[in-house]
């Protein structure tokens, strides 16, 4: 089936636009897609440590909680006079002014005397890790695992009276509450969960408006990693059939095993849908520009096959034979050229065929005078027999006449037929060497169509990196302005950062002047206890402790004081650090902008190249195929030319034979004129 070669350059530019889209498409979706799966996680790992952060926190504040209520005096007497009812008030109190959930009160020996949270009293709180480690003397916090509230975070405080051990404290929040949850979730937009070893205690994710709590972990690689290995679990799952990005981290409890692991998890939906709408926008940019390439391709193409097309029906015309025919294309390409050719072979044929005819002509000529003088012979034979009958040596000198002319006639016959024999010798030699000549220009022209299809293929592998590096410069001065954007951000966070710490810094001030105040106050109370004697030894005792409090409060004040100082100064550092990342940011954004700019003229330059390159390689093509049919007609030309040759010498070998008669009827009357 023939193809035009119309079809052939729009099937090209179709196929070129097809993979420069194909190209887009895959390079866009890889970049978008591990952009927003890079932004995602490290977004996700920050809300983890956010979380943990607040786990943290709650942690120190159950610590303090559990420090500031077991160093009330009023308690410490209570407990050392066993006022169970003063007990049970004063828990429920701090219960109610607190957010604690739980709140256990024991002797010196584990009993409890009172729970903020239950009436129950008299039993013992030794099996809480809290309270043995309060009743040894130590501070301690952390999860702990019960019966009754699962899992919990849990601070316990030794009550002393006077340095004497008279019970313990121990009180905390319950993890398994919904609060927490709802909480991480509303403050950081992800869905939470809290595992009881393979259990949902609580989570923030619902079913039909109920939350899934109760199921176990049906995953056995985040069990093994999280529960068994106390590592982390990041991956992508498929939560009540919708796809989540996932964290798991285990809960290690005061006693330093796993006893249950969070999850924080953040829908893929709108993730999807951002990436989906970016794709899209991408697929129909290049849709416009590849149907504007296309329609430029066309035009292009019908372009350059009109005028090969027109030498190709000249070709034809002239293949018939008519040599009268008209070429009409004049451009200054190679297709200019190949009608050139075309007209000069022409022209060239028209001069050979009227040679030929001319020597064809002279050939009739010539034996026209052959058959005259062959008419001639005859005449003499005839009167050369009636001269026998009637005088032979009258006849005999007449017939010698005549045959003295025929001989005559003859060899000047024999001459021009020699001639024109080497003429059209020489013609046919001519036309041989003109078909070896078009069969070479013919593979020259194959030899170009061949270079100029591998240039072509070239010029697009060319234009391709050049694309891709735009893409890649394209995608860098983005993130480079992401990171100025972040740098100005931080800049401006860590402004407020220094700001906050010098407030901090008079906060603190303010701070360890009422501890100073608050440690004078003590010792003014101690001189009066010491005045008042036995009846103000109890007030001496206060106001020690009150002393020792204000003490250890100068104390840490100075300390955060000085940690105030060393974040003011290393904030100042990193504000001149982030200026200057900024600064080289900026200069970075620039060179890409440039490096783009230059990439995008080199992708022009290429594309020109490719489409010049590809009309050489087409025109060659058709130039071939006409160099093919003119090599044709040339073969035409010779095989007629070695035809009319051969019959000149045929006529030579006639006009040989009559001379050679001649001769021997010359002969003939010499006998008769001796005989």
């Amino acid at each position: 089936m023939r193809v035009s070669l119309s079809v052939k350059i729009a099937f090209l530019v179709v196929a070129c636009i097809l993979v420069v889209s194909l190209g887009i498409f895959l390079t866009t979706n890889h970049f978008i897609t591990e952009g927003f799966d890079s932004q995602a996680t490290a977004e996700l790992e920050a809300r983890q440590r956010a979380v943990q952060s607040k786990l943290d926190t709650m942690k120190e504040a159950t610590l303090a909680e559990a420090f500031l209520i077991a160093s009330d005096l009023a308690l410490a007497q209570a407990i050392e006079a066993r006022d169970i009812p003063f007990l049970q008030k004063h828990a429920k109190t701090i219960l109610q002014r607190t957010k604690i959930d739980f709140l256990t009160i024991t002797d010196a020996k584990g009993v409890v005397v009172a729970r903020g949270h239950s009436d129950k009293t008299g039993d013992s709180a030794m099996d809480q890790l809290a309270i043995q480690r309060a009743l040894q003397g130590q501070e301690t916090v952390g999860i702990e695992e019960g019966t009754v509230v699962k899992l919990s975070v849990r601070g316990g405080a030794p009550v002393r009276l006077g340095g004497k051990l008279v019970g313990a404290v121990a009180l905390g929040e319950n993890l398994g509450t919904h609060q927490f949850v709802d909480e991480v979730k509303r403050d950081m937009g992800v869905e939470c969960t809290l595992f009881n070893n393979e259990t949902r205690e609580t989570t923030s994710i619902l079913r039909e408006g109920k939350r899934v709590v109760g199921t176990r972990m049906d995953n056995p690689k985040v069990i093994e990693t999280v529960l068994q290995k106390s590592g982390v679990f990041k991956s992508r799952n498929m939560i009540l059939g919708q796809l989540y990005d996932t964290v798991y981290w285990p809960l290690v409890t005061s006693s330093g095993k796993v006893g249950g692991m969070l999850f924080i998890g953040k829908d893929r939906a709108s993730i999807e849908a951002v990436q989906r709408g970016i794709v899209w926008s991408v697929l129909g940019s290049a849709g416009v520009v590849g149907l504007f390439m296309l329609g430029v391709g066309l035009y292009a193409a019908r372009r350059l096959t009109k005028p090969i097309l027109t030498t190709i029906g000249f070709a034809k015309i002239v293949a018939k034979g008519n040599l009268n025919e008209r070429l009409d294309v004049a451009r200054n390409d190679e297709v200019g050229e190949l009608a050139d050719a075309l007209r000069d072979m022409v022209k060239s044929i028209k001069e050979k065929i009227a040679e030929a005819e001319e020597k064809s002509a002279e050939a009739g000529r010539q034996a026209q005078m052959a058959e005259v003088s062959r008419c001639k012979a005859e005449e003499a034979h005839a009167q050369a027999e009636a001269a026998r009958c009637d005088g032979m040596l009258s006849a005999a000198e007449q017939l010698e006449g005549v045959v003295q002319g025929i001989s005559v006639v003859s060899t000047q016959l024999s001459r021009q037929i020699d001639l024109t024999s080497e003429d059209m010798s020489v013609q046919e030699r001519r036309t041989a060497e003109a078909a070896t000549a078009m069969e070479q220009m013919n593979a020259t022209v194959l030899e170009v169509a061949r270079s100029a299809s591998n240039a072509a293929q070239q010029a697009s592998l060319a234009k391709n990196k050049a694309q891709e590096g735009q893409d890649v410069v394209s995608k860098a001065v983005t993130a480079i302005g992401q990171v100025d954007r972040m740098a100005a951000e931080l800049e401006q966070d860590m402004a407020t950062l220094g700001e906050q710490a010098r407030a901090i810094s008079g906060i603190l001030g303010v701070i360890s002047d009422i501890a100073d105040q608050t440690n004078l106050l003590a010792l003014n109370a101690a001189i009066e206890a010491a005045r008042a004697g036995d009846a103000g030894r109890g007030f001496a005792v206060v106001a020690d402790e009150v002393r020792k409090l204000a003490e250890k409060t100068m104390t840490a004040t100075k300390e955060v004081g000085d940690s105030i100082r060393a974040i003011q100064d290393g904030t100042t550092r990193n504000v001149g650090r982030v200026k200057s990342a900024a600064e080289a940011a900026k200069n970075a954004s620039g060179l890409a902008e440039r490096s783009g700019q230059a990439l995008e003229e080199i992708v022009v330059l290429v594309d020109e190249t490719t489409g010049q390159v590809q009309s050489i390689a087409a025109a060659s093509e058709e130039q071939s195929a006409s160099s093919e049919e003119i090599n044709r007609i040339v073969e035409e030309v010779s095989r007629i030319t070695s035809s009319t040759a051969s019959g000149m010498r045929g006529s030579a070998d006639g006009v040989s034979e009559l001379s050679e008669r001649s001769r021997q009827l010359e002969a003939l009357i010499t006998s008769f004129r001796t005989g």
